[in-house]
């Protein structure tokens, strides 16, 4: 898919890092190896020098659920998130939606349930820059929530991409 959405940008170079692997299995079936992004943060910062810093960057609508990622807390200390504002979530939503052990208390965030996300959250091992609502008809959620309900995808994505999901049938 992306290959696809950026066929017309000669200076992009796809890359194969989180393409799946493959678990051999001596089954015909075959099963894909979980891609998790630790595992992406840990392989691309083995290139880095010391002083190289990495972000993250990601959507407010998938970031509320970082809690559940795996080793959610490892991917604070490995690097800084960048986080692109949605409409409708405050800066209590942000903290809130932190792995439990970095997550500050509930006194502590009650306050700014209506404050607009915006600026830095930082906290003891976490470092989190914000983004000011992005007011994009796309998001991750969006387009797999059009795609499972059979919604047409070309609001969302380039025609070429949302005819491959359409054709693997894909987020259904």
């Amino acid at each position: 898919m992306l290959v696809l959405a950026t066929a017309g940008e000669k200076s992009f170079v796809p890359s194969l890092l989180e393409a799946p692997e493959e678990i051999p299995s001596g089954r015909k079936d075959r099963q894909e190896k979980p891609n998790f992004t630790i595992d992406t943060i840990r392989r691309i910062k083995q290139s880095f020098k010391a002083a190289d810093q990495l972000f993250l960057l990601i959507g407010m609508d998938a970031f509320a659920e970082i809690a559940n990622w795996h080793q959610a807390e490892a991917l604070f200390k490995e690097c800084e998130f960048i986080v692109a504002g949605r409409p409708g979530y405050s800066l209590a939503d942000v903290a809130n939606a932190l792995p439990e052990k970095l997550r500050p208390r509930a006194e502590v965030t009650k306050p700014f349930h209506k404050q607009v996300a915006t600026g830095d959250l930082v906290l003891p091992g976490v470092t989190i820059h914000l983004l000011e609502d992005l007011h994009q008809p796309a998001s991750a959620t969006a387009i797999r929530e059009a795609a499972a309900a059979g919604k047409p995808l070309g609001r969302f994505l380039e025609l070429s991409v949302a005819d491959y999901i359409k054709k693997m049938g894909l987020y259904k």
